[in-house]
């Protein structure tokens, strides 16, 4: 049996924005660092059903004004449903000003910018690393390294 982490990076974005930085950043991160797997979805409750095949994932949440409230409440319930998730949150710039009040709800970093991907590439690899391993039959283990199945988008 081989062993993977349980934690993925859950990226919730409307559009592909940040998805692609941050895998060129763990593309080019040290084969000896623990391989952390991009998941993405478009809404919140895609970024759930993601969260519960894995419940100790990093969960990176894209704020506009249209789901700022939605965000707010997902992440004040998220540690009493999945006490092993982290989320940060991916501010645009019509949300910069909510900042104080999502950390207030649990995220616990803001990123404002691409050009944060490289910190939260390192902040997926942290977390990835501190993340409990699972055991895997050798189909999975041999699936979840397919190039494609790290690139698939999951909606419910």
């Amino acid at each position: 049996m081989a062993t993977m982490t349980n934690c993925r990076l859950i990226l919730c974005e409307k559009t592909a924005h940040f998805a692609p930085a941050v895998r060129r950043e763990l593309a080019g991160n040290s084969p000896r660092l623990v391989r952390t797997r991009i998941v993405e979805t478009r809404s919140l409750p895609g970024c759930e059903a993601a969260l519960a095949e894995s419940p100790e994932s990093l969960l990176a949440i894209e704020v506009t004004a249209a789901n700022l409230e939605s965000v707010i409440g997902f992440l004040a319930r998220l540690k009493g449903h999945y006490p092993r998730a982290v989320a940060v949150v991916l501010l645009t710039a019509e949300t910069q000003e909510a900042e104080t009040l999502l950390a207030e709800a649990g995220a616990i970093a803001v990123f404002r910018s691409v050009l944060d991907a490289p910190a939260l590439a390192r902040l997926a690899q942290r977390k990835s690393a501190i993340t409990s391993p699972t055991d895997l039959s050798l189909p999975e283990f041999v699936a979840d390294r397919l190039p494609w199945h790290a690139h698939a988008t999951h909606e419910p």
